[in-house]
């Protein structure tokens, strides 16, 4: 008995101790690959959205993005799932609006569809009809010719004349009708088209441009330097600390800073400057004719103004303000740039920026 007592107080063997060490690598193993599939997943849900302005999909796409962060982060699995929840339905929500505008978009190519359908049906019933009268009045024109009196064959041949051209005149007028139906139709469509290519250009949120009309406009712009040696120059803007303000006073008034920090550098430029929302809290503005003191000039200044400026982020019931800075990367366009070169070159003037202790303005030539 004794015997007995002293085994079983003995440690595990050493056969347990690597069937655990096995059963915890398969289940860090699984861990892994669940971690990779979960990033997986989310770059296709980034990639399945559509570039749509008024879905503000590149704020969605940022949330995915700083979900997947919290994902690789060694963060507790409780606050992991708290924040999952958080973002959950603002996901379904997303998916849901992508939704329904594609079978918006659907019904009006539909619509486009039939109202092109219907025209061509009514035309085709209105030749019908005319090409069936005229075979009658031809019938009847043969008839005449059996008559005997000239006289008789005259005054007959007058009236299925003027009947004729009565039906040749009913005809034009429908014909006329229908055009004039089209064309009111068609405008209203090139009306529609325009205001949904406006919005395919334009950020939602701000009222800028977006990416891809910064991208389509700076390669025409550049096309035209080549050619006349006008010269301009491009500001990247980006707030500092953005993510601090969502974390402190969430989304609502994230949104209502980047729509204030657009207003603002609207009203800093002229109406041939250009001004679009290159991503996140991230803006552009080409400014046209000016060199790069200027350039760095306007920077400043507008550095200086949003810098001055407190923002309520109330109805005004309390008095709870919040102030902001902005760091600005300079750069002026220089023959044999491409898009890619002017972006890139703003780009890490931005980064410099950044890196001298923000709220600042940085140029580079080069």
């Amino acid at each position: 008995m004794l015997n007995f007592l002293n085994r079983s107080q003995n440690p595990p063997e050493e056969a347990d101790l690597r069937s655990m060490t096995e059963k915890l690598s398969i289940i860090q193993d699984k861990c892994d690959v669940y971690l990779r599939s979960i990033t997986a997943m989310l770059h296709f849900l980034k990639a399945f959205t559509l570039d749509v302005a008024e879905l503000q999909t590149e704020r969605f796409k940022q949330e995915i993005e700083e979900l997947n962060e919290r994902f690789q982060e060694p963060e507790k699995p409780k606050r992991l799932e708290l924040h999952f929840e958080q973002r959950k339905e603002h996901i379904l929500h997303f998916i849901d609006q992508q939704q329904t505008y594609i079978k918006d978009r659907e019904k009006e190519l539909r619509d486009i569809i039939d109202l092109l359908t219907r025209a061509m049906a009514n035309l085709n019933v209105e030749n019908r009809e005319f090409y069936q009268r005229i075979n009658e009045q031809g019938e009847k024109i043969i008839k005449i010719s059996a008559l005997d009196d000239i006289k008789k064959i005259k005054n007959a041949l007058k009236v299925e004349v003027d009947q004729m051209r009565e039906i040749v005149h009913l005809k034009e007028d429908q014909e006329q009708r229908q055009i004039r139906l089209l064309a009111t139709q068609v405008t209203s469509l090139k009306t529609e088209l325009e205001k949904t290519r406006e919005k395919a250009m334009t950020d939602a949120l701000t009222g800028a441009y977006n990416r891809q009309a910064l991208d389509d406009f700076l390669a025409a712009r550049i096309e035209r330097s080549q050619m006349n040696n006008a010269e301009f120059s491009l500001l990247m803007v980006d707030i500092d600390n953005f993510k601090q303000i969502n974390d402190k006073f969430g989304h609502p008034i994230g949104d209502r800073v980047l729509v204030a920090l657009a207003q603002k550098c609207r009203n800093s430029i002229r109406g041939e400057d250009f001004l679009a929302r290159y991503g996140g809290e991230e803006f552009t503005i080409i400014l046209e004719g000016a060199g790069f003191r200027n350039a760095l000039k306007k920077a400043q200044l507008l550095c200086n103004t949003i810098a001055s400026v407190r923002y309520a982020t109330s109805d005004g019931a309390t008095d709870e303000y919040l102030s902001m800075t902005i760091s600005i990367g300079v750069t002026q366009f220089k023959k044999g740039d491409t898009v890619a070169d002017l972006v890139g070159r703003a780009d890490k003037a931005l980064y410099d920026a950044k890196h001298k202790g923000k709220n600042c303005v940085v140029g580079r030539k080069s």
